[in-house]
């Protein structure tokens, strides 16, 4: 999308994410890129985040849904006047798990709706999977409050 993002916002958010944020730093998560509407977070592999039982092990999809509900507030708050600090939280979050993960879990969030009071973002997680292949690991759409 061609507008700019607020200056020191992408810093901000970025920081956000990885350092100030316990459970996401917990988890290692990454920002990869931004810009407005839209952004892709990681989350590297780590045994500590797979369902230990299978083999290979493979990541728990509650760490999937946590990256695709992360995801998707940023892309929204890309859109706000105040990226930082303008309210954002999760109304509802609909996650289609379609493989398991046993690498690196890549998350994309695009914005497709943006009204009063609300956001709606789509996010697609990517990975490897347990035989090699790169695949889409998860689909999904969540509905966001967002207010200034």
């Amino acid at each position: 999308m061609a507008k700019d993002l607020p200056e020191g916002a992408p810093v901000m958010l970025r920081m956000s994410v990885e350092r100030e944020s316990g459970y996401l730093s917990w988890l290692g998560m990454q920002m990869q890129n931004i810009e407005h509407g839209a952004t892709t977070l990681t989350i590297p592999f780590d045994t500590k985040l797979t369902d230990r039982e299978n083999e290979p092990p493979t990541v728990h999809n509650g760490i999937v849904s946590t990256l695709m509900e992360q995801a998707g507030e940023i892309a929204i708050r890309t859109t706000m006047p105040d990226p930082v600090n303008d309210r954002v939280e999760p109304l509802s979050l609909d996650c289609n798990f379609l493989n398991e993960a046993a690498h690196d879990l890549t998350a994309s969030a695009e914005v497709v709706e943006r009204g009063d009071g609300s956001a709606v973002a789509t996010i697609t997680v990517e990975s490897r999977t347990p035989n090699g292949n790169m695949s889409t690991i998860a689909t999904g759409q969540g509905v966001y409050r967002s207010e200034s």
